[in-house]
């Protein structure tokens, strides 16, 4: 999260500052974002920069969470919107997503942040920290506090009552492999596109409908499916 210093800048420098992000975030993936070109863009001195963040990884979250936030992007928007259902909301967020991130305002921010992400959907930072510290620096860092409130007002939003689970941590990993499956789809349609492969937007929803038809319902025309399902 930015320091106070920075919500007590001008309107002005605080929008000169974003709009220097921006630029280095479309022209490259997190790990070589230089703050050196943020500074030099938005005609601040590098020490004034970490008067306002942390660190680029704070911006960068920052910036990112002001985008959800400003087009209603957020997956939890989708989830009140078809009143739980987890499935419904993943293709509805798909459908709606999709062109943006491929042909919106900010798809070159979003390639680099979708076609960089590790399994996790975030960013492996600080790497040369042990595992012990970078523990220690996950738990007590505000994205890390974010992250756990947001994931649990999620949780509370899904309408389990159709699911043959409702414990917390099979909804965990049913809503990760949802995630998985629109992160693979997004990145399909970017490895295509810096191919200069034509992206059929309208093709690609069709699949990804049938790929959680086949999740949603199976693909075993038997019912033995059901005796397996007892021993998980």
């Amino acid at each position: 999260m930015p320091k106070e210093t920075f919500f007590r800048l001008p309107e002005d420098k605080q929008k000169r500052l974003l709009q220097a992000a921006r630029k280095e975030f479309e022209r490259v993936p997190l790990q070589e974002v230089s703050i050196a070109n943020i500074v030099r863009e938005a005609k601040i001195p590098r020490g004034s920069f970490y008067q306002y963040f942390e660190d680029k990884e704070d911006l960068y979250y920052f910036y990112h969470k002001k985008l959800k936030e400003e087009g209603h992007f957020d997956f939890e928007y989708f989830l009140v919107e078809n009143q739980g259902d987890l499935f419904k909301a993943t293709e509805t967020y798909f459908y709606r997503m999709l062109p943006e991130f491929i042909e919106g305002p900010h798809a070159e921010f979003y390639q680099n942040f979708f076609m960089f992400m590790d399994y996790h959907g975030t960013s492996k930072l600080s790497p040369e920290l042990t595992k012990e510290v970078a523990e220690i620096e996950r738990k007590k860092s505000w994205r890390h506090q974010e992250h756990v409130k947001h994931g649990k007002r999620l949780l509370d939003r899904i309408d389990a009552s159709k699911l043959k689970f409702k414990d917390e941590a099979s909804l965990v990993s049913l809503a990760r492999l949802l995630a998985s499956m629109v992160l693979n789809s997004v990145n399909h349609a970017y490895k295509l596109k810096l191919r200069n492969e034509s992206i059929d937007l309208d093709e690609m929803k069709h699949g990804f409908s049938r790929k959680l038809i086949w999740l949603k319902y199976g693909v075993y025309q038997s019912e033995e499916g059901e005796n397996e399902w007892e021993n998980y």
